[in-house]
């Protein structure tokens, strides 16, 4: 779908297990060359490469691709991407070691599917880091901007010419479970997007595309929603001290307003997140 011009939003669905569905947005940039924003599960150069078709462009076309952060569903086709078209990869400074070593990364984050999702490891060409412009055309051009939370090392990139950001996991979305390593990393890097001038399109990974007015209301919503959050899973602890984590798990799930969701196994770390 196109966002914009020269943006275009291709939807990838998943399974984490059998019950539990997912999908994440990527983006592609468009000009003399192309660009990728993340690369989705493993396997999906295929799908990437089909829309690329209908629009009238080639898979090999791709010059680069920018990760946003080391997750499975966010880099699982980016070796299979650079071996075809030899493209450069970009990714966070703090999250290379995940990515250029998945077995690290399932080591350390163990998840359902993983292998299967994340595919293989590549190798990192350039870093990305606050304010690190990489400019690979003229009209092109992607600031990198930190916004840690969902993970240690996530980066969003503005795509500066449109007037478009595009963040990754960094905001969730309002009708699912949060997934957040730092509640207050979380917070802080909304809110360095909230700052963030003249945005016109906000493209996350886990929501719709928001335009115009739209995209600081869904920054502050997202804000309030994780303080929120916070502040449900420290008062969980102190009335419910005798609880199991299961058991103040739908607690909060409850008082959120989320007990029509399944549990995604990530939510614990969550949880975790906002206690420490």
């Amino acid at each position: 779908m196109e966002i914009c011009n020269n943006v275009h939003q291709i939807r990838i669905n998943f399974n984490v297990t059998d019950k539990i569905e997912r999908y994440v947005y990527i983006y592609l940039i468009t000009g003399r060359r192309c660009y990728l924003i993340d690369t989705g599960t493993a396997g999906c150069e295929a799908k990437i490469g089909r829309y690329m078709e209908g629009i009238g462009r080639r898979l090999e076309e791709v010059a680069a691709v920018f990760l946003t952060h080391a997750h499975p569903d966010h880099i699982g086709s980016a070796a299979a991407l650079k071996r075809i078209t030899g493209c450069k990869v970009y990714a966070p400074e703090k999250e290379k070691a995940w990515i250029e070593n998945i077995d690290l990364q399932f080591k350390e984050r163990p998840i359902p599917n993983f292998y299967a999702l994340a595919g293989e490891s590549v190798s990192v060409d350039e870093a990305a880091w606050q304010g690190h412009i990489i400019s690979p055309e003229p009209d092109v051009t992607l600031r990198a901007v930190e916004t840690p939370g969902h993970s240690a090392g996530s980066v969003s990139y503005v795509f500066e010419e449109e007037q478009v950001i595009f963040t990754g996991d960094t905001v969730p979305a309002p009708d699912d479970l949060p997934i957040i390593t730092d509640v207050r990393e979380s917070i802080q890097s909304i809110q360095k997007l909230r700052t963030q001038e003249h945005i016109q399109y906000l493209c996350p990974a886990w929501d719709r595309v928001y335009e115009g007015r739209e995209t600081k209301k869904v920054l502050d919503r997202s804000g309030e929603l994780l303080d929120r959050l916070r502040q449900c899973v420290i008062q969980t602890q102190k009335r419910y001290p005798g609880r199991t984590a299961a058991e103040k798990t739908e607690l909060i799930k409850a008082d959120m307003g989320w007990g029509h969701l399944d549990s995604n196994p990530l939510f614990a770390a969550s949880i975790k997140a906002c206690i420490e």
